[in-house]
């Protein structure tokens, strides 16, 4: 029953936040656009808008450890490992500046899709080459801009919330673009809500750790960094299942 109100409750809510902000994104954009050309503003606005689902979610909440690794006007690659739709609400609430890599199938959702596009996220379909290969060009013109750009490494999200293999797109971007790696964990972002699933349920403690910067210089190649990262954030996950247990 109470995961029914839930579902309900975040449906209605997700419509009526949408409604009110998106028309306010787009004044935003129009006004900002002559003077803003990394769109941090919107951005901004974007992660108010994301955090909206968790504040007003009484039985949602996420803690956050190492903001300060992030430092103000320098770019990154951020990572992090991926269990949920819900990852990219919760790492809205980071409240820091970075274009997106995502999938198209999500410029189809109404009002979050448009806001998107709105805000110059970089676009990729994964079963094109083509526009795999555009995306890594976008990306690393955006991290010489001096953007972050923000990617899920599996490519997917978990079913179980054991990590996926870690594609090697986002360090070989690091490595050309000569940006540090910025390592993210999510845990228990996934007790909220199960892949390929609407239905919500309560989770009170969701956390999110930022690790320091990984510098690509310190490895041989992309595969060495890859394992790294990837066991920095495992490293983590594991920390968090014992104490839980």
């Amino acid at each position: 029953m109470l995961t029914f109100i839930l579902t309900i409750y975040e449906m209605i809510l997700f419509i009526a936040v949408c409604l009110v902000l998106y028309p306010i994104a787009v004044l935003l954009f129009i006004f900002t656009a002559p003077f803003d050309k990394k769109r941090v503003l919107l951005h901004r606005y974007s992660c108010f808008w994301g955090s909206l689902y968790i504040w007003l979610q009484p039985w949602w909440k996420v803690s956050w450890e190492g903001k300060d690794y992030i430092k103000k006007n320098k770019a990154y690659v951020v990572v992090s490992n991926h269990q949920t739709l819900i990852d990219i609400i919760v790492i809205y609430t980071m409240f820091k500046h970075f274009k997106w890599v995502a999938k198209d199938s999500l410029l189809k959702v109404p009002f979050v899709g448009w806001n998107m596009a709105l805000n110059g996220y970089i676009i990729v379909k994964r079963t094109d080459a083509k526009s795999q290969i555009k995306m890594m060009k976008n990306s690393e013109k955006v991290l010489k801009s001096g953007s972050s750009i923000m990617i899920f490494p599996e490519g997917t999200r978990s079913a179980d919330g054991t990590m996926g293999r870690f594609k090697r797109g986002a360090f070989i971007l690091s490595e050309i673009a000569d940006v540090p790696v910025i390592p993210i964990a999510l845990h228990n972002v996934d007790k909220a809500v199960r892949k390929n699933s609407l239905w919500l349920n309560k989770s009170r403690d969701m956390k999110a750790r930022i690790f320091p910067p990984v510098n690509p210089k310190d490895f041989k190649n992309t595969k060495e960094m890859s394992a790294a990262v990837k066991g920095i954030i495992a490293s983590q996950l594991e920390e968090w299942k014992k104490l839980s247990l």
